[in-house]
């Protein structure tokens, strides 16, 4: 009896005989799940979970087991989906309400996942040997178990939440039985669509998603490296010995590590889990599409078309190493900083806590008014108002040129996401003027006790609040949206919110007086917009062309900046 068999159900309570009221076959199952008002997701939620661990917490044959288990899976999926679609848009933390659907979304698939491995256990009792004509039933047993084992992964990762206890030592006891039994590499059936998946495929899948470090994507990029991360898993090796090979230690409850920090070379009786293979097969993939192409095309399951920039495969994959370098130098640290979160909140404090209006008021005058539409009012939990701005301290873990690793702590209120804007500044004694750095947030992962585990890159330790003005169809000014300068020693950017909109070639700059600039510029200024940046899902990089020096103040007609230029 292998140790890989004994681990299938480990932890699990033990199983006891089922009550006059409890179903004891997959047709009363299914009769059950009829019965659902799936018209009320929170009754429905409810009681299939009820119906769930019942299910788990009883004596069943293998096989009847096995059966009830895809009927609950389906309508499993169906709550799930609908779940997911009310997240697409939410900040992190969630709150109270929306956290508890989704964690049971992720408890689901936990439960069904451990449900299959149960089923596989059952089927090879009492000596973990595959019997006559039940190899078709194991395979689909534990397929299913490593596929529901990689969806609750995934539901953690939409949460930024870290895998529960025991997560990936079920993964890595299912993916040893296969492999031990001689089933590793067979396919079956994974969802109603017919897709089809071998054993290794999916534990591959679920290694590689963890490896690009998945707690860095947006909820629709993250999708997406999940629907990649399958089709290129097959590639990828698990007894590599390159020295980009990752180790995998089967007997522990931890995956191959988010971040290159948490990795480890293998050594004898561990797996060594290589993605070189599949880094080099996107590589051929993207030699072989048309010159000046900057997006492939992949067909998956179904007949579904993905389309994916290579900006984003370069990111995917800009993880996949053992030991991937670092751009700097990390420092352990320890230190505190103050921060603010939002680029409402960036600009006040910037503009020495000045709410917009008034900022461009003593920029422009009363003649300009700020904007309130929808292009400017970024994230409704992030924005600061005449009532100033929420500070808060966070606890830097790591740091070097490039950005830090900050904690935050479980605050009421705190709100947060990847791809936000957020100032950080060293503290300060009451009074003094603080220098606010600005950093985005690449990537975060909160545990249990709420606390935020986040990687900010910083974007400059240098900027400036500003406002912009861009030119409708008809060339006319628009009103004023916020912006933040950044300044570095070769060229200046441009900070917006994300609107939707096809950004201009020109638009006008307003700026306060830069304190570290000796030289006289003007307040108000046309610019030229040389290229664009996507930096998160709520916000672009403008590079813009510098400030002229000792050249007068463009005087405000309502021209577009052109033409602002072109007179003076």
């Amino acid at each position: 009896m292998s140790q890989a068999y004994l681990r299938l159900i480990a932890g699990l309570p033990p199983r006891v005989p089922a009550s006059a009221s409890a179903p004891t076959s997959a047709r009363q199952v299914q009769q059950r799940i009829e019965q659902l008002p799936l018209a009320n997701p929170a009754v429905a939620t409810r009681d299939l979970a009820t119906l769930l661990d019942t299910v788990l917490g009883t004596v069943w044959a293998g096989g009847e087991r096995l059966e009830a288990l895809r009927a609950l899976g389906a309508t499993v999926g169906q709550l799930c989906g609908g779940i997911e679609r009310q997240l697409a848009t939410e900040a992190f933390p969630l709150p109270p309400a929306k956290l508890a659907m989704a964690e049971s979304a992720s408890e689901f698939q936990r439960r069904l996942a451990q449900g299959y491995a149960l089923a596989a256990f059952e089927l090879c009792a009492p000596h973990g040997k595959i019997g006559l004509l039940r190899g078709k039933s194991v395979l689909a047993a534990l397929a299913l178990a490593l596929h529901h084992g990689s969806l609750n992964l995934l539901w953690r990762y939409r949460l930024y939440r870290t895998p529960q206890p025991d997560t990936w030592m079920r993964l890595h006891a299912a993916y040893a039985f296969a492999r031990d039994s001689g089933l590793a590499v067979r396919e079956a059936a994974i969802d109603a669509s017919g897709t089809v998946r071998s054993p290794e495929h999916l534990y591959l899948h679920a290694l590689l998603l963890a490896v690009s470090n998945p707690y860095r994507f947006s909820g629709r990029e993250l999708n997406e490296a999940w629907d990649v991360t399958g089709l290129m898993a097959a590639r990828c090796v698990l007894d590599g010995s390159a020295d980009t090979s990752i180790a995998i230690d089967p007997s522990t409850d931890a995956g191959p590590g988010f971040l290159p920090a948490e990795r480890h070379v293998s050594v004898p009786g561990q797996w060594a889990f290589d993605a070189a293979p599949a880094r080099a097969a996107l590589d051929a993939d993207r030699r072989m599409q048309p010159a000046g192409a900057t997006r492939i095309t992949y067909r998956l399951a179904g007949g579904r078309a993905l389309e994916i920039p290579f900006a984003f495969l370069e990111r995917l994959q800009s993880t996949w190493e053992g030991a991937a370098e670092r751009g700097h130098a990390r420092l352990p640290a320890g230190h505190p900083l103050e921060a603010a979160i939002g680029l409402h909140g960036v600009h006040m404090l910037l503009a020495g806590g000045q709410p917009f209006p008034a900022f461009v008021s003593g920029l422009r005058g009363a003649a300009v008014t700020a904007a309130g539409g929808a292009a400017d009012t970024g994230p409704a939990w992030a924005a600061a108002d005449s009532s100033g701005v929420a500070v808060q301290r966070v606890k830097v873990l790591d740091q070097s040129l490039g950005g830090y690793q900050l904690l935050w702590q479980a605050e009421a209120g705190l709100r947060l996401r990847v791809g936000e804007i957020v100032g950080l500044a060293p503290l300060a004694e009451r009074g003094d003027v603080q220098d606010w750095m600005v950093g985005i947030v690449r990537w975060m992962r909160i545990d249990e006790g709420g606390e935020i585990d986040t990687g900010v890159e910083l974007l400059t330790r240098r900027a400036l609040p500003a406002a912009v003005r861009m030119p409708d169809a008809k060339g006319t000014l628009r009103q004023p949206l916020r912006a933040l300068l950044l300044r570095e020693e070769d060229h200046e950017t441009l900070v917006l919110a994300q609107s939707g909109e096809t950004l201009p070639d020109a638009l006008e700059l307003s700026l306060p007086e830069d304190p570290c600039d000796w030289h006289p510029v003007p307040a108000v200024r046309p610019v030229h917009v040389q290229a664009t940046e996507t930096l998160g899902p709520a916000y672009v990089g403008l590079v813009v062309d510098a400030a002229p020096r000792a050249a007068p103040a463009a005087q405000d007609d309502g021209q577009a900046p052109d033409a602002v230029a072109a007179r003076g």
